[in-house]
């Protein structure tokens, strides 16, 4: 049984991406997450004229990578439980990436699915894919890292000096 924010979770039910990412703005590309477990997760969102790398009515295909991303982001919160905030994570690497299409239409409702192949500590790789009812857009591996809060402080306040 799936829990969502203490409560059980329903096959089809959705869970705002806005409380499990730190993104906003024109970057909050994600809009919803449904079955969230300790391994994956699938978001959903639809394509707008506001996002980045929008040309002529539809992004590039590269904006797929950001959309695995930010779902790993949101499982991270997920997985911290009720009351966590998202943390500050690094895409550190893509080990394969395949787009089949060059780009996405505006307007075209998608499909992220990401699931967890390994972690260690704060690594972590991800198998993600971008996909509408009739496309894939783009099929990945992405290597992950989330900092301890403590360590991100540290860097803020050397900025500073």
């Amino acid at each position: 049984m799936d829990r969502v924010r203490g409560k059980k979770m329903e096959q089809n039910d959705l869970l705002s991406a806005e409380s499990l990412i730190p993104h906003r703005r024109r970057m909050k590309l994600i809009e919803w997450v449904k079955r969230p477990t300790q391994n994956g997760l699938e978001a959903e969102t639809t394509v707008s004229e506001g996002w980045p790398l929008n040309s002529e009515g539809a992004v590039s295909s590269l904006m797929a990578i950001e959309l695995v991303a930010q779902a790993i982001s949101a499982l991270s919160t997920w997985r911290r439980g009720e009351g966590a905030i998202p943390r500050v994570g690094l895409l550190v690497g893509i080990k394969e990436a395949e787009f089949p299409k060059v780009s996405i239409p505006v307007g075209i409702r998608l499909s992220i699915q990401i699931e967890k192949l390994y972690q260690i500590g704060g690594y972590a790789v991800f198998q993600g894919k971008v996909s509408s009812d009739l496309s894939v857009f783009c099929s990945v591996i992405i290597q992950a890292m989330e900092l301890e809060e403590h360590v991100l402080s540290n860097d803020k306040t050397r900025q500073r000096v």
